[in-house]
């Protein structure tokens, strides 16, 4: 019974659904008709074999002006909806407010700093201090003030960002200097680099968030330079300091910002989890990195490639996939020169792994990358025996033209899956 009143039901909808597609005047279809009519393309449910000879008899110039017209008014729109944008003060973070909006600040920042250390001997020490926490505080009522406002400006908060770190680097450094306070330089990059992480909170700027990873890299440089010794503890503290660094990071996905701001700032912080924190690791941990003893080091930066590539795919950020892939394949290079013949072969098998994720997924940069890496490693090899030249060099050749082929390929693979 249930059954027959869930048919009944579904029956009921449909016929709605026709009532409501009936209501509509067959004069809203008759363009409609009359245009598939003259594309010849009315009949191509019907299995009408004639259609693909019509659309290909078609004037060639007719349908270059209409796709002339379709990319104007593609263009048309991009060009009212930055303007509708702008109304709203919701305008995207482009390439060039990323770069020349952080540049700028960086300049402006750096240029304060030396106007004020040309002349800093004939200040005293109160008149140092209020003008090294001039602009820090300045920067805060900046923010404050576009807050109130709710200035939603990327440019401005980009710019703001940039320069507020400066300012907070620059005063912590000048009030330490100025009132003498006792400590150690990996105490003031440490307190350099929690106080900047707020800013980074308020301001939500792209440059400094990605960046700041890096300080805890110099910490680990700074304590080594201060007689702290290598030990598991210095690699898990400076680890654990540069994971600080998540939680804004996650917040920033979570915004979905522009393309432009969110590509640059996958591949900045792609490269400092994988390549800085490969240095971190070698500069900290007890591992002897020495010759004959050069693949701990080589594994090191493997392991951080491949986290970084993992979480890529976890999380869905292509850019951490691709320069995890780059970071591992670069890793491979000086291994065809080691000893260690387990290495090189663990070398080969990575290379050839990247090279099979890109094929099977059609990704010419995974392929690309893979390809080059398993080049130079069977070449540098190759080149490193006592076979003659002639052999090398068509040696060489072979493997640039395969390299050509794997291209073409996989392209032309792609254009027939999308068709």
């Amino acid at each position: 019974m249930n059954t027959r009143m869930m048919f009944a039901r579904d029956g009921d909808e449909c016929c709605q659904c026709e009532n409501v597609a009936n209501t509509k005047s067959n004069s809203q279809f008759s363009g409609d008709i009359a245009a598939a009519d003259q594309l010849g393309i009315g009949n191509i449910g019907t299995g009408n074999t004639s259609t693909m000879a019509t659309l290909n008899k078609m004037n060639q110039d007719e349908v270059r002006s209409e796709v002339a017209e379709i990319d104007l008014k593609i263009v048309e729109l991009k060009k009212r909806r930055k303007e509708l944008l702008a109304v709203l003060g919701e305008g995207s973070l482009s390439w060039g407010m990323l770069i020349l909006g952080g540049f700028g600040a960086l300049m402006i920042g750096l240029g304060v700093i030396a106007l004020f250390a040309a002349n800093w001997d004939e200040f005293g020490r109160e008149a140092r201090a209020a003008i090294a926490l001039a602009p820090v505080v300045a920067c805060g009522a900046t923010a404050v003030w576009a807050r109130s406002r709710e200035v939603k400006s990327s440019a401005l908060w980009e710019s703001l960002g940039v320069f507020w770190c400066v300012s907070v680097a620059a005063a912590a450094c000048l009030v330490a200097q100025t009132y003498q306070v006792g400590g150690s330089v990996p105490g003031l990059v440490l307190l350099v680099a929690f106080l900047m992480l707020p800013v980074i909170w308020v301001t939500s700027a792209a440059t400094p968030m990605a960046l700041w990873p890096i300080l805890p890299i110099v910490w680990v440089f700074t304590c080594r330079e201060a007689g702290a010794s290598k030990s598991v503890a210095l690699a898990a503290k400076g680890v654990a300091l540069m994971a600080v660094s998540l939680p804004a990071y996650i917040a920033f996905l979570r915004s979905r910002p522009a393309k432009a701001a969110l590509l640059s700032v996958q591949v900045v912080t792609g490269l400092v989890y994988s390549l800085g924190l490969g240095i971190l690791l070698v500069e900290a941990l007890p591992v002897r990195i020495s010759y004959g003893h050069e693949s701990a080091f080589v594994c090191v930066f493997w392991g951080c490639a491949a986290l970084v590539a993992a979480a890529g795919f976890a999380f869905s950020l292509p850019a951490w996939g691709i320069v995890g892939a780059v970071i591992a394949a670069g890793a491979t290079f000086p291994t065809p020169f080691f000893e260690c013949m387990p290495t090189y072969v663990v070398a080969l098998l990575i290379a050839s792994g990247i090279i099979a994720y890109g094929v099977a997924k059609l990704r010419l940069g995974f392929a690309n990358v893979g390809a080059v890496a398993l080049l130079w490693l069977v070449l540098a090899k190759f080149f490193e025996s006592d076979l003659p030249f002639t052999l090398k060099g068509l040696t060489l050749i072979g493997s640039g033209v395969a390299f050509v082929m794997l291209n073409v390929v996989l392209v032309r693979i792609r254009k027939g899956r999308r068709a």
